[in-house]
């Protein structure tokens, strides 16, 4: 499957659920209020937060007004979503495999949290990532993780059938996010590996690596 099928199965799947996912979230998702502890600790008056893939823009709409925040997302059914919610948000359709543009600035703070589960060259996405936030600037990821003897994790790829088209998801070991966290230029400050999503079909909790790092 070629990366540009990859994003337009994806783009299709996330538009089909955009106005059911506020209801399946909790179902979906079980993520400890990782986030809402990162963000209220990194965020400030006046910050710039980038949400890469933030579907419907559940982690940021409720930062303060005078928080900038620009949101990302394949699907323009979930943006419609994001921009209702935070109407003083810059919502842009935008592949994360592709360069953040200069012209949108330099953030102090980006989430890329449950999106890179499609991510086919994690150093190239987060050395994108990396280039798009000011020095000292705070990054919150997640990856799907591959370890040995966990069920459903143990190979590099999964393909996965939705009710739609067919779509890859990713795994990378804590060795070879570690290596492209190095390359791309940022500083680890903590790892956990935690919960992530639930497949529903079979009832299996996904285990993401939760990395929160800096740009040097």
């Amino acid at each position: 499957m070629s990366r540009d099928e990859q994003e337009a199965g994806v783009k299709q799947v996330y538009g089909e659920i955009a106005s059911a996912y506020e209801a399946l979230f909790p179902a979906l998702h079980r993520y400890e209020e990782r986030v809402e502890r990162f963000l209220a600790a990194v965020v400030t008056p006046g910050a710039r937060v980038l949400d890469v893939g933030c579907g419907p823009g559940l982690h940021t709409r409720g930062l303060d007004a005078a928080v900038d925040v620009v949101g990302t997302d394949l699907s323009e059914e979930m943006l419609a979503l994001a921009r209702s919610a935070r109407p003083g948000g810059a919502w842009q359709v935008h592949s994360y495999h592709q360069p953040v543009p200069a012209d949108w600035g330099r953030f102090s703070v980006a989430l890329a949290v449950g999106c890179l589960d499609f991510c086919d060259d994690l150093p190239r996405v987060l050395k994108h990532l990396a280039d798009a936030l000011e020095p000292g600037g705070r990054l919150l990821f997640t990856v799907l993780e591959r370890r040995p003897g966990l069920e459903g994790h143990e190979a590099p790829s999964a393909r996965i059938q939705t009710a739609g088209p067919e779509v890859t998801l990713h795994l990378y070991s804590f060795e070879e996010t570690a290596r492209a966290v190095t390359a791309a230029g940022l500083l680890p400050r903590a790892y956990a590996h935690a919960p992530g999503w639930v497949q529903l079909t079979e009832q299996r909790t996904m285990w993401f690596g939760w990395w929160e790092v800096e740009r040097r």
